[in-house]
């Protein structure tokens, strides 16, 4: 499944290609897309229609959110419409994927989730390419696979998360959605003093990572992440040397891991936010298991994962309630005073499209349409 914009042609004319030539039956190709958007790429077209793709098209909606969040779910939401719910899913992007990345698609194996932890949003595992380790579900939102419809619970975007929840970046209202956050005590009051990424400024994020390493709430939130990633999440790509990783990861604290820059497979630091990417499932596992050298913050993350990722683990965050909201104001105040980050419920992160006078006649128009539906009810009553 390919989505939105094509971007770049002639990348996008290669990957098509390649689907060409690897000439299996099984794989059925679709592409949702925005009206017009196809009409500007003839040689697209023509290549898309070589291989029987399944072209679906709508108009672009008019209320924008942050990362065009909308815009992502409406052409992931349309594309799945046509599938039905066993289907195997790849939503993919070829200015960014290669043909690599679908011969591995077809190698994947949906595994079921686990029963019995904090919750199974998804029958089967969705697959993907990796995540922010010190940004609770900030989970790569561009290239993920699994059924037809698990996926569909990425497409029900709460509305309310975005005035709940400050600095929430597109891939963790995506996740969030998904995964259920609001239900979660950890995550609902974390994401509502979510501090975000901070670009090229190494004090602030020094200040930031200072701040999150003393919070008992962050530990709670990454315990919560990695149980739902290792119960709900499988990463897409062959990890041969998980062992090897996971024995590396054990020379390191997981402060360390989450922040610093290391020579460590599937460790991507990110030099201008000065995090880091878990690109393996050998890390997420190392998290998941406590396998790295004690800190003060990683053993509150391993108490937190004992307390929550056992039999009777929803029970007892739901106890925890009064605690977490306690937590979560301490950190509230602790970003505020040393990183400068103020929290609260901000104004309204989307816009319409259409503004001023012109909008203010057209919802009158519309108005002045219902009155008259209204009063015709109104007389055959």
């Amino acid at each position: 499944m390919i989505c939105g914009l094509i971007r770049e042609p002639v990348k996008f004319a290669a990957y098509l290609e390649g689907l060409r030539r690897l000439a299996r039956p099984e794989l059925r190709v679709v592409f949702s897309t925005w009206s017009g958007e196809l009409a500007q790429y003839p040689e697209i077209a023509e290549r898309l229609a070589a291989i029987g793709a399944d072209i679906v098209e709508q108009d672009q909606p008019d209320l924008k959110l942050p990362g065009h969040m909308l815009h992502q779910t409406m052409t992931l939401e349309l594309g799945l419409s046509r599938l039905d719910d066993d289907v195997f899913v790849l939503k993919t992007r070829p200015d960014i994927c290669g043909i690599m990345d679908v011969h591995e698609f077809l190698d994947i194996v949906p595994a079921m989730a686990d029963v019995g932890r904090l919750g199974q949003p998804f029958g089967h595992r969705v697959h993907v390419v990796g995540m922010f380790g010190a940004l609770p579900l900030y989970i790569n939102d561009i290239i993920f696979a699994g059924m037809a419809g698990d996926l569909r619970r990425m497409c029900w975007l709460p509305f309310i998360h975005g005035v709940k929840y400050p600095r929430l970046a597109p891939e963790q209202w995506l996740w969030a959605t998904a995964l259920q956050a609001a239900a979660n005590p950890v995550l609902d009051v974390y994401l509502s003093v979510n501090p975000g990424l901070i670009f090229d400024d190494p004090a602030r994020n020094a200040a930031l990572r200072s701040v999150l390493q003393t919070a008992p709430l962050f530990a709670r939130a990454v315990a919560v992440t990695a149980i739902l990633v290792r119960d709900s999440l499988a990463y897409f790509h062959p990890d041969p040397g998980c062992d090897g990783i996971v024995a590396e990861c054990a020379e390191h604290t997981l402060d360390a891991l989450l922040w610093d820059r290391m020579p460590i497979a599937g460790l991507d630091h990110h030099p201008t936010a000065m995090t880091n990417t878990f690109l393996s499932a050998g890390l997420m596992a190392s998290v998941h298991d406590g396998v790295y050298r004690p800190s003060p913050f990683g053993d509150r993350v391993q108490q937190a994962m004992a307390r929550y990722g056992e039999p009777g683990g929803r029970e007892a965050l739901q106890r925890d309630r009064p605690m977490i909201a306690t937590e979560g104001a301490a950190l509230a105040a602790g970003l505020r005073d040393r990183v400068d980050i103020s929290v609260g419920r901000g104004p309204s992160p989307w816009t319409l499209a259409e503004t001023g006078a012109g909008y203010a006649a057209s919802l009158e128009t519309e108005i002045n349409h219902l009155r008259r539906i209204v009063e015709q009810l109104q007389s055959r009553l």
